[in-house]
C-alpha cells in the first residue's frame, strides 16, 4: 500500500479530525497506526497508541481480556475488508475504569475509489446512555418483584382471612415486609442498582434530617392544637371529658416498630419510588411514582381496613415528595415514625 498517498490527505483531514469528541484511528493494511487523533487516546485511557505503532503490539500489552470484543473489531476490519463492520463494545482502561463504546469501521479509498488505502476506526462513548439503559432494565425486573410479592401477599391475606385470622395483623405485617427485604437483597446483588440508588445513602443526610425534623414537630403540634380546639369548640366530636394524650396505647413492644418503618420507607420509596422514577419519562415519573409506591403502600395494609389504608397512602404520599428531594430514607423515617406514634398518643388511632 502507497502510505505516502494514505497520508497526503490526513493533512487536511487530521486538522478537523483532532477536534471532534470521538475516537479516530487509521491503520494501514498491515495495522500500523498512521492517525490517531487525541480523543482516540483520551477515550482508551492511553498514550501508548500512537502513529507508527502497530495496533497488533498494542493489543498484546493489553492483558484486560474484557477488551478482547473491542480489539476484535480492529482485527475484522483490517482482515476482513469486504464488509465495514459496526456495534458496542466494552473497554476496560488501564486505570480500571469500564467504557462502553460504539464502534464503527469504514475504509480509506484511493482518489479513483479502486483502491483501499487504509481503514478507519470511529467510537465515541456511549457510557452512560448504556448505564441509564441497564439501570431502566433492572428497574424494570424490580418491579416485577414488587408485583409478585403484591401477589403473594393477596394470597397470604386470603389464607388468613379464611382460617378466622389466626395471627396478629402486625405479623401479617412484618411478613409481607420480611418478603420485601429479601427481594431487595437479591437485586441489590445481582442488578446494577446500587444501595443509594435504593435510597439508602447518606448524602445530604444531615439536611435532610434537619428538615424532615422541623416538619415532623410542625405537624405534631398542629395535630395538639387540633384537639384543643375540637376539646374546646366541638365537644361533640371530642369529649372535654376525655383525656388530652392516650399515653396508655404506647407500650413498650412499639420500639419494634422503628425497624418496621425503615423497612417500610426502604420497600415504598427506595425500592418501589425509585425503579418507577427510573423508568418513566422524567417529564412525569414524579408524580406517577409518588402515587403509585404510596397506593402500593396502603394496599400491603388491607388487613387493617380501608380507612387505615386510605390514611397510609396519604401519609406516604407526602413523604414521596420529601423523598423526591432528598433521595434518601433515613431523613424520612423521623415524621413516619413519630407522626405514626402521634395519631396513636393525640388521637388513639
Amino acid at each position: 500500500m502507497d502510505t505516502e498517498t494514505l497520508r497526503v490527505p490526513l493533512r487536511t483531514v487530521g486538522r478537523v479530525a483532532r477536534d471532534i469528541s470521538d475516537g479516530l484511528i487509521l491503520l494501514d493494511s498491515f495495522g500500523t497506526v498512521q492517525f490517531i487523533n487525541p480523543s482516540a487516546g483520551r477515550l482508551l485511557g492511553s498514550s501508548a497508541l500512537k502513529e507508527g505503532v502497530t495496533y497488533a503490539s498494542f493489543m498484546a500489552a493489553d492483558s484486560e481480556s474484557a477488551n478482547d470484543a473491542f480489539h476484535q473489531f480492529v482485527l475484522d476490519s483490517v482482515y476482513d475488508k469486504s464488509v465495514s463492520h459496526s456495534g458496542t463494545a466494552t473497554y476496560t482502561r488501564p486505570d480500571g475504569s469500564l467504557r462502553y463504546l460504539s464502534v464503527n469501521t469504514s475504509y480509506a479509498f484511493s482518489d479513483d475509489g479502486t483502491k483501499k488505502l487504509g481503514v478507519i476506526l470511529r467510537f465515541s462513548d456511549i457510557t452512560e446512555l448504556q448505564e441509564a439503559k441497564i439501570k431502566h432494565d433492572d428497574s424494570i425486573k424490580v418491579l416485577v418483584g414488587v408485583i409478585g410479592m403484591l401477589a403473594i401477599w393477596d394470597y397470604v391475606f386470603a389464607i388468613w382471612e379464611n382460617m378466622g385470622e389466626p395471627i396478629s395483623s402486625n405479623v401479617l405485617t412484618v411478613i409481607i415486609e420480611g418478603i420485601g427485604v429479601l427481594a431487595s437483597l437479591f437485586a441489590l446483588r445481582y442488578t446494577s442498582i446500587t444501595v443509594a440508588e435504593f435510597g439508602l445513602g447518606t448524602r445530604n443526610l444531615k439536611r435532610a434530617v434537619l428538615v424532615d425534623s422541623t416538619l415532623t414537630a410542625a405537624v405534631m403540634c398542629t395535630l395538639v392544637l387540633v384537639r384543643l380546639l375540637a376539646r374546646r369548640f366541638f365537644p361533640a366530636v371530642v369529649s372535654p371529658d376525655e383525656p388530652l394524650f392516650y399515653w396508655n396505647v404506647l407500650r413498650p413492644i412499639d420500639l419494634l416498630y422503628i425497624p418496621n418503618v425503615v423497612l417500610q420507607e426502604f420497600l415504598v420509596r427506595g425500592v418501589t419510588q425509585g425503579s418507577i422514577e427510573r423508568i418513566l419519562p422524567e417529564n412525569y415519573s414524579p408524580a406517577v411514582s409518588i402515587i403509585v409506591s404510596s397506593l402500593f403502600f396502603g394496599s400491603i395494609h388491607i388487613h387493617k381496613g380501608i380507612v387505615y389504608m386510605v390514611g397510609a397512602a396519604l401519609l406516604l404520599a407526602f413523604f414521596g415528595a420529601l423523598y423526591k428531594k432528598q433521595k434518601t430514607i433515613w431523613g424520612l423515617c423521623i415524621p413516619h415514625l413519630f407522626l405514626s406514634w402521634s395519631l396513636r398518643v393525640i388521637w388513639g388511632f
